[in-house]
């Protein structure tokens, strides 16, 4: 009797032995897994358990595709309203609007644009042809420079922090080499760019930008010259066109075109699928007022 309770006492020692041996080595193995952090102040000491880097996946790196084209929609005309202007700003794309200076909703529509988080630029009026009236703020041909550069320079103050201009009408006014030769001087000493809306053929603008050295673009295409909603679709398609040969579009549209809003909005989709790029203007100009390739 007293032998087999000794075996018993023998087995259960030699259990218990080897429960503490296998606990230490699991410790053991434990703590190279683990990192102790000394808490500089209390001199405490913790462990933290590091990351098993063979258990981490890296996400693949996607390859980065060039837009099949950069597309510039800019709408003109703001600042006689805002209920036109509304539908726009709701637009979830990058878009940039030309606002018309010394209006009664001019500072109010910069200031729901700014809030938008959209870009804005001066829609500068200029002289036209057919002797319309361009509105406040405009430039006529004949004026002196001194008579320039107040106006210009009124109308930069109306906004905030403006980098970039485009005429309103001016299909007399751009055609005037000494009238664009005194606003580009102006915009040069602000450090602005320019937008040919191109409003005429005979436009001296590029010739001038080159010589007076400013930012300089030029219109590629107006989508609302007629407001069918199948007009401006083919517009955009035009626009689309040009910007996969040129690698860029500019295209002017009108804030009291209706449907062109919705128009928009119904195109986002299908641009984004497509890989075009949809940038602000002013994006086109910034860092390169004194870059060759800045000419458009």
């Amino acid at each position: 009797m007293e032998k087999k309770r000794f075996k018993v006492v023998i087995i259960l020692l030699s259990v218990i032995i080897t429960l503490l041996f296998l606990s230490i080595i699991l410790i053991n193995d434990k703590k190279e897994d683990s990192q102790v952090v000394i808490d500089e102040e209390s001199g405490d000491e913790s462990v933290i358990d590091e990351i098993d880097t063979k258990e981490i996946v890296s996400d693949p790196v996607e390859s980065i595709e060039e837009p099949s084209g950069v597309l510039y929609f800019v709408i003109d005309d703001v600042g006689n309203n805002i209920f036109q202007l509304k539908p726009f700003l709701e637009l979830p794309m990058k878009i940039t609007f030309a606002v018309l200076p010394g209006l009664k909703y001019t500072r109010e529509a910069i200031d729901l644009i700014r809030e938008a988080g959209k870009d804005y630029i001066i829609h500068q009026p200029m002289e036209a042809v057919g002797g319309q009236n361009p509105g406040p703020g405009a430039l006529l041909v004949g004026m002196t420079q001194d008579e320039v550069r107040t106006i210009v320079t009124n109308n930069i103050n109306e906004y905030y922090g403006v980098r970039a201009m485009n005429n309103h009408m001016g299909s007399a006014g751009t055609a005037d080499y000494e009238l664009m030769e005194y606003l580009f001087n102006v915009l040069k000493e602000n450090k602005m760019s320019f937008l040919d809306s191109r409003t005429t053929s005979k436009s001296v603008g590029l010739e001038l930008a080159e010589k007076v050295g400013i930012p300089f673009a030029e219109r590629s295409i107006f989508l609302d010259n007629s407001k069918e909603r199948q007009a401006i679709l083919e517009a955009v398609e035009n626009g689309l066109n040009i910007s996969e040969k040129k690698g860029h579009a500019i295209m002017i549209g009108h804030i009291w075109t209706e449907e062109l809003a919705s128009i928009l909005l119904e195109l986002y989709p299908y641009l984004l699928e497509n890989n075009y790029a949809l940038n602000n203007l002013t994006e086109l100009f910034i860092g390169n007022e004194l870059d060759e390739d800045s000419w458009y």
